[in-house]
């Protein structure tokens, strides 16, 4: 992942915030006006915010994710230190985790979420609704769906998946192998971690949640980002 191709420029992993509506119908949002004034700083300050992120969940996703690689067949391709820039939008990145090369070549995003509640309501969303009922369904719902949207243009892929993961409780010696040098994750409970009881026929480790990506939805957002960009201000040229 290239981080300085991300300072000053909307990501994908962000990108829901700009559809976020106000009031007025077609205006930006507070989540949106925050996002593009967070953009704005660090074009005036040359380097990028240090954002409020859970460290443990980012701990464990990153762990969860290179396991889920080891599970998934040979027509994945990894790709997640790869950061894409929009051709057009200079200012428009993502960094997708995957592309699943087929008949339609596919974008795809792994979710380990750290909390069961979180990964059961993905897994019960879909199961409603589709993707719709994944963002109907869970608090960053729409979030994960516009990421996936703007990937899939950014990679120039027809469709999206979404991998919501929670192991097993026989993988989880597994995954604490793969963190030895993480202290909170040695000293942490299994009781504490999301696992699911091997055997439950409710829920499995490795969901696949594969949909078609709408043309009105990417014009949307396309429309959206060049109406944010119009706020942005000139970036600071980074300078040693």
């Amino acid at each position: 992942m290239n981080s300085e191709l991300r300072i000053g420029s909307f990501t994908s992993s962000r990108i829901g915030d700009l559809m976020k509506e106000g009031k007025v119908k077609g205006s930006f949002g507070a989540p949106a006006l925050t996002y593009i004034e967070e953009k704005n700083m660090e074009r005036r300050l040359g380097r990028p915010l240090k954002g409020d992120t859970d460290a443990k969940a980012c701990d464990w996703g990153h762990l969860c994710e290179s396991f889920v690689f080891d599970m998934l067949g040979l027509e994945y391709s990894t790709v997640s230190k790869q950061t894409r820039v929009h051709p057009e939008v200079d200012y428009w990145c993502g960094t997708p985790d995957s592309i699943c090369y087929g008949n339609h070549n596919t974008v795809v995003d792994i979710k380990a979420p750290f909390t069961l509640k979180s990964f059961c309501q993905l897994v019960d969303g879909w199961k409603s609704n589709g993707i719709q009922g994944i963002r109907d369904n869970h608090k960053d719902g729409d979030k994960f769906y516009w990421q996936i949207v703007s990937n899939a243009i950014l990679t120039g892929c027809d469709e999206g998946e979404l991998i919501v993961f929670c192991p097993y409780k026989s993988q989880l010696q597994e995954i604490y192998s793969r963190g030895i040098d993480l202290k909170w994750l040695i000293y942490t409970p299994e009781d504490d971690l999301p696992w699911i009881p091997d055997g439950n026929e409710e829920y499995k480790n490795i969901n696949k949640f594969r949909f078609s990506i709408p043309g009105p939805d990417r014009t949307a957002l396309k429309n959206r980002i060049l109406e944010a960009g119009e706020i942005l201000t000139p970036l600071k040229p980074i300078t040693v």
